[in-house]
């Protein structure tokens, strides 16, 4: 194994864990997928500097439907961990991820220092899908290499 396929690997499994973990904690954390507990983090986006258009979705469309952009939220993320972690169908789960990492970025504003985390992701989802890491020690390779 080179030490790209390695870096690829160490990425892929940090990335899956991520995302695996923040889904475990919103399924297990009963009050985000069966209440409205997610409206408030919503409120705060739309209270703090950020962009306009962002907002406008926020409100007229998320906060109606917000049991259903929570569930959404965890499924996505849950798809994303496994998807990583098992190197199954790589690249789907980058942009999944890649999707879900730009709208927590819009939601808090490109300039907002708690959004720093979120270019960090987008960057490394970007190399993992770009370097195909899935073919690294992952079933993406198993199954191409059956095919």
């Amino acid at each position: 194994m080179s030490r790209l396929e390695l870096g690829l690997l160490i990425g892929r499994l940090f990335t899956g864990y991520w995302f695996l973990s923040a889904a475990l904690i919103k399924v297990f954390q009963r009050n985000y997928l069966f209440s409205d507990a997610l409206l408030g983090p919503l409120n705060a986006f739309l209270a703090a500097p950020g962009p306009a258009w962002y907002k406008a979705f926020l409100a007229e469309v998320v906060i109606p439907h917000v049991r259903l952009f929570a569930w959404l939220d965890a499924a996505g993320e849950l798809c994303v961990g496994v998807g990583l972690l098992l190197g199954l169908w790589t690249r789907a789960a980058c942009l999944v991820a890649l999707f879900l990492v730009l709208n927590y970025l819009s939601a808090k504003g490109f300039a907002n220092p708690q959004a720093g985390l979120d270019k960090v992701f987008i960057v490394l989802i970007l190399m993992l899908y770009l370097g195909n890491a899935g073919r690294v020690l992952g079933l993406d390779g198993w199954r191409g290499r059956r095919a």
